[in-house]
């Protein structure tokens, strides 16, 4: 019993080590194409090349991330599945039904800023998760992961918030994501009257949680 509890052990640090270096591999991947198709670009310091670059992998890495609720959901990690599951909601909403079916969306600067931004997130939270998972984390990873977000997520929050703005027209003018009555099951959705309402309370939920994040900056970091 005790050796085949070992081994579910094992596998459980195994799985999670290598799901988390994978996942530091595929943000770093999408990085180097954004910043790659930046360059390439007519005006690089527009970001309007990173998402035409790069957005494909985004797109796959972000839909591998949903694994994290399911990691939650049956105790491979500490967290609540739910929390996960409206992080990785509220995330995937901007990229895959706003930002991705636009071009003249995803080739400009708010998407390129944002792009970048989840980016150099996530290639500090997934090393970090896996050092954790070694024990041998070095304090300066562990202050890049509490002292990156101060920064990385305004550009990241805001470049969603133009992003869902400039595409509100496109989204309005072709009922996007909407559901037109009459219609047997008698039910109508407006896509774009719902990210009206989600433009209005981004500001109030981004603070809730960069205000927590701050928080546990605090007790991380007592030194600093």
């Amino acid at each position: 019993m005790v050796r085949r509890s070992g081994e579910m052990a094992f596998s459980r640090t195994a799985y999670l080590l290598a799901y988390n270096v994978g996942m530091a591999a595929g943000w770093s991947y999408a990085l180097y194409l954004g910043v790659k198709g930046a360059l390439d670009s007519e005006f690089p310091s527009s970001l309007a090349g990173c998402m035409p670059s790069g957005g494909s992998i985004v797109g796959l890495f972000q839909m591998i991330s949903l694994l994290e609720v399911f990691h939650a959901l049956f105790g491979l990690v500490r967290g609540s599945p739910l929390a996960a599951l409206l992080q990785w909601t509220g995330r995937s909403n901007v990229l895959f039904n706003v930002i991705l079916p636009i071009p003249t969306i995803y080739a400009a600067a708010p998407a390129g800023a944002m792009m970048l931004a989840w980016c150099l997130s996530e290639i500090i939270r997934y090393p970090w998760y896996a050092a954790q998972i070694k024990g041998t984390c070095p304090f300066w990873l562990t202050w890049l992961r509490y002292s990156a977000f101060i920064p990385l997520y305004p550009v990241g929050v805001v470049g969603e918030m133009l992003s869902i703005y400039n595409a509100l027209p496109t989204i309005q003018a072709n009922l996007m994501h909407s559901v037109q009555l009459p219609n047997s099951w008698n039910f109508g959705f407006d896509y774009a009257t719902f990210m009206k309402i989600v433009l209005v309370l981004y500001p109030g939920l981004w603070w809730m949680l960069y205000s927590g994040l701050l928080k546990t900056r605090a007790k991380k970091l007592p030194k600093l």
